[in-house]
């Protein structure tokens, strides 16, 4: 298959809304067949008829782990398909920018929403970031990137070593402004559900910020977000 065969392919299977309602479900994380027929609402032969479909496209890849097979995103590049899908459908409803995805949520492998945001815009404000006229969804380290992101626990130069672009600014699709994607947004993802300052919320793609995190991202960073735990 040629590639704009390969291109028409996997457009066809984006067009599907049970398709599109699993790829979006799994920007959250890995979800075993179950978990999935809950969230789409489907029955177990018709959805795995679809899984089948989004296997062949190279959308998704599945993993035995003991009795259960988890299915996730393909790689990278399909959960930054599936956000700018998010990103170009238009502004969000009202219920959706008041639901907990909206204040704190993982965007594959970085935090996005409310949060995400609120610190993309404590790094660069503090002289950690600097973001880029001439590529807008990039940005490089500033002058106290070293200590800022020291404090948060996180190794710029493991990050470097990392084979993807080392920071992006992705437009967040709720907020309409950047959160930190590439490596280093995957790092400081990272570090802080190492930390416990982040907990994701079972089923869904909404974290919340635990009294911990909290208390640590008003130390660091001076975000505070209402002041408490957030998406809780």
């Amino acid at each position: 298959m040629d590639v704009s065969g390969r291109v028409l392919a996997i457009t066809q299977a984006l067009g599907d809304p049970l398709r599109l309602a699993v790829l979006q479900h799994l920007m959250g994380g890995p979800a075993s067949v179950s978990e999935l027929m809950t969230v789409v609402g489907a029955e177990q032969s018709r959805l795995s008829n679809h899984l089948a479909v989004l296997r062949e496209r190279g959308l998704v890849r599945a993993s035995r782990h003991g009795r259960q097979v988890l299915y996730e995103l393909h790689d990278r590049a399909v959960a930054r398909l599936i956000e700018s899908l998010a990103q170009i459908g238009g502004p969000p409803t009202r219920a959706v920018k008041s639901a907990p995805v909206a204040h704190a949520r993982t965007c594959y492998d970085h935090v996005a929403g409310r949060l995400g945001v609120a610190i993309f815009e404590a790094l660069v404000a503090g002289g950690a970031l600097k973001t880029q006229k001439a590529a807008p969804d990039s940005v490089a380290l500033a002058a106290k990137a070293g200590p800022i992101f020291e404090k948060l626990g996180v190794d710029l130069e493991a990050a470097r070593q990392e084979r993807r672009r080392f920071a992006t600014a992705c437009l967040d699709w709720t907020e309409r402004r950047p959160h930190l994607g590439g490596a280093l947004g995957a790092a400081l993802w990272a570090e802080l559900v190492s930390r416990g300052w982040i907990v994701r919320r079972p089923g869904t793609r909404a974290v919340v910020v635990t009294a911990a995190g909290t208390r640590g991202l008003r130390r660091t960073l001076g975000v505070t977000l209402g002041g408490g735990p957030v998406g809780g």
